[in-house]
């Protein structure tokens, strides 16, 4: 056995949007999140998980997981036992969100994987586990596809970094705690990210905090919940940005989206 589905289910929140589980889960946890989340990292700090992310907790780990500006919340839950060697084979960080770009594609393997659990086949628990391994093998390319498109050799330190800072635009990032992460000077750190990337690190920051507020403000959250979850400082600084950027303030861009709809 190198993974067994032991549940599926939506868990869903009402009013108090805040949870934790101090001792972890006895398995696998595995959170699909269709929302903004906050969660904490294998460090236990508090780290931003985008919409269309997953969140992979080995057992026994402690987690919690906190929803601001909405009144509820689902999302879709795994819990599931596996062999380490297993788990370890696909490189693929845990308690660390991670950003999935084929969208449609995984939550189609989702679905049929949900399909298989109401299935009256003998062979139901079989293709559920088969369905499982696809999907966590379907995340390992997710993350290793940014390895692709960058030539950037597996597990280097900038592109972890990168990852990481695309998946917690809340986290008030500056130059220096970026090259600390990756142990460099300021200087080396911004040759070599340039040098890879084509965009300085903070010129890169600057555009995934625009694309991400895009989204955002597209799939209708507040402007008060960008601010939160881009780190903004306050509403002038971010107007300001946005419309140097796109043309128009945010207030108008959002406008504009409800006319549309």
């Amino acid at each position: 056995m190198e993974v067994q589905k032991f549940a599926y289910f939506y868990f869903k929140l009402e009013h108090e949007l805040n949870t934790s589980y101090p001792q972890g889960y006895e398995r696998w946890y595995f959170d699909y999140f269709k929302e903004c989340a906050h969660v904490c990292d294998s460090s236990g700090k508090d780290v931003t998980a985008d919409i269309d992310t997953v969140y992979i907790v080995p057992p026994g780990t402690p987690m919690y997981f906190k929803y601001h500006g909405i009144e509820s919340f689902i999302h879709t839950c795994i819990l599931f036992d596996a062999e380490m060697k297993f788990m370890n084979s696909l490189d693929i960080p845990f308690m660390t969100p991670i950003k999935i770009i084929h969208v449609s594609e995984f939550e189609r393997l989702l679905f049929e994987m949900q399909e298989r659990q109401l299935s009256s086949s003998r062979f139901s628990q079989d293709e559920q586990d088969a369905y499982l391994k696809l999907i966590l093998m379907f995340i390992h390319d997710e993350i290793h596809e940014y390895e692709h498109l960058y030539y950037i050799k597996r597990g280097d330190d900038l592109q972890s970094l990168r990852n990481t800072v695309m998946n917690s635009l809340a986290t008030p990032w500056t130059i220096h705690s970026m090259a600390q992460r990756v142990n460099m000077s300021v200087s080396t750190f911004q040759r070599q990210y340039k040098k890879n990337y084509g965009k300085t690190p903070i010129a890169d920051l600057y555009d995934m905090r625009f694309k991400k507020s895009k989204e955002l403000l597209e799939n209708g959250y507040s402007i008060p919940w960008v601010l939160n979850s881009c780190c903004f400082k306050s509403f002038q600084h971010f107007s300001r940005f946005f419309k140097a950027r796109s043309g128009m303030t945010p207030s108008e861009f959002k406008a504009k989206q409800n006319i549309r709809k």
